[in-house]
């Protein structure tokens, strides 16, 4: 991927018009795709449900 087509994308996310060709949106929609993916790995993991309990207990306990 060229420089060019990088800067014509954060153009597009910057809200100036801008060409955007069909490849950087599939490019920004499989980044998107990606980022589900991985965060849903990360959230089925036991770890974080442990995690997530006991940040709700601090908070909990701190606000009330």
């Amino acid at each position: 991927m060229s420089v060019g087509t990088l800067l014509t994308i954060l153009g597009f996310l910057s809200g100036r018009a801008a060409a955007v060709g069909t490849g950087d949106i599939l490019l920004l929609l499989g980044f998107g795709l990606h980022l589900a993916v991985v965060l849903r790995l990360i959230a089925s993991s036991p770890e974080v449900d442990t995690v997530l309990e006991n940040v709700l207990e601090i908070v909990h306990k701190y606000t009330i």
